[in-house]
């Protein structure tokens, strides 16, 4: 083994073995691990000294050397608080990084004089490493790790499988372009590019499909499971979108009158029951779905957009329906409104002046009807 060709695997194993300690979870010091690396790595060279003098066309960059780098699994599982897919994965990843490194500075070394290869591709190595080394440990930092510590146990059993075929690709790519390739090995590789393809849309859609679940739970979280409408988290959510964008709207605040005295006469059902069929009127007379809110209990509110809010406000006070399952007519609403930004900038104070102005019609309401004889 050459200087050059020591130094190009050698800065190939510290990468490696750099990135997989900066994903990991340790279960030592850095001093320990580090120290124990080190002590496996030099004895790793010194066993491969004498068996490297008897492997056929050792030297002329076909890399299959690079397979025996999956013994540092052995120190690795030892030092590292994970499971053994979770370390594979990492080990995978990053061999793929510098395997493709190690590939594209042998094709560039092939332009040079051939006495100089294994210094050229040192060279090459060396530069593709300090311009790209800052972007890939970025992304580490920044989206692998999230992926590993985020990732769902089928998914990772296949990004697992996944970077160990890409892995063995960039091997047998590489030794093709080295050795003279039969019909069989071109045969291994296109397969592997195959199942690569297949892999890689199947960790798509299997990504894909958790991120549907969580859309639906997300969007289940801000609805009322009674009514079916936007909750007050919705509301929150939505409005302040239009905050954000310095867009007018008003905030209509209602409270159903007699809500109580339909709880109290015809139960609890029946109260429900008459919240859906008001939901369901509302957003079918005056055709609006998405800005119709429940807050809680018989209090809803709209988000208004346009101008004509007396107009639209009427509409709503001279809603009518009758409860076919209970036969009960519909008793009528109190509301009031606030503008965005006139009446305030935050989505409380809105709230709070809606609500203020609904009440204040709600006791003239009261006040001007007559009492019985």
């Amino acid at each position: 083994m050459s200087l050059f060709h020591f130094l190009i695997i050698s800065e190939m194993l510290f990468i490696n073995i750099y990135v997989s300690y900066m994903c990991s979870k340790k279960k030592k010091s850095p001093l320990v691990t580090w120290t124990i690396l080190i002590i496996f790595t030099v004895i790793l060279f010194a066993l491969l000294r004498p068996i490297t003098n008897n492997i056929p066309n050792y030297g002329n960059g076909n890399g299959l050397l690079v397979v025996i780098g999956f013994l540092y699994i052995f120190p690795l599982k030892y030092l590292y608080d994970q499971p053994v897919k979770y370390t594979l994965t990492i080990m995978c990843s990053s061999w793929i990084y510098t395997m493709f490194a190690f590939l594209l500075s042998l094709r560039v070394g092939y332009f040079l004089p051939p006495a100089q290869l294994n210094l050229s591709v040192l060279l090459t190595q060396t530069i593709f490493y300090v311009v790209t080394l800052p972007y890939f440990m970025r992304f580490i930092r920044q989206k692998f790790i999230y992926i590993l510590q985020n990732v769902e146990k089928q998914a990772l059993n296949i990004l697992l499988l996944l970077s160990f075929l890409w892995f063995i690709f960039i091997v047998l790519l590489n030794y093709v372009f080295i050795e003279d390739s039969t019909p069989s090995l071109e045969f291994i590789v296109i397969s592997i590019l195959a199942g690569n393809a297949i892999l890689s849309y199947k960790l798509f859609f299997s990504l894909v499909s958790v991120n549907k679940k969580a859309k639906n739970l997300s969007e289940k979280a801000k609805q009322d499971p009674l009514t079916k409408l936007k909750n007050r988290e919705a509301l929150y959510e939505d409005a302040l979108q239009r905050i954000r964008k310095n867009k007018p709207f008003k905030i209509i605040f209602m409270d159903l009158d007699e809500f109580k005295d339909v709880n109290d006469r015809f139960g609890h059902a029946a109260g429900d029951d008459y919240l859906i069929e008001f939901s369901s009127t509302v957003k079918k007379t005056l055709n609006i779905n998405d800005v119709l809110y429940r807050m809680s209990g018989d209090e809803f509110v709209i988000i208004y957009d346009s101008k004509n809010i007396d107009s639209f406000c009427r509409q709503l006070e001279s809603l009518e329906f009758t409860n076919r399952s209970f036969d009960m007519p519909f008793r009528g609403l109190s509301l009031g409104y606030a503008s965005f930004p006139s009446d305030g900038d935050n989505l409380s104070d809105l709230l709070y002046f809606a609500d203020l102005n609904m009440y204040q019609k709600k006791k003239e309401k009261h006040r001007n009807i007559i009492p019985p004889n």
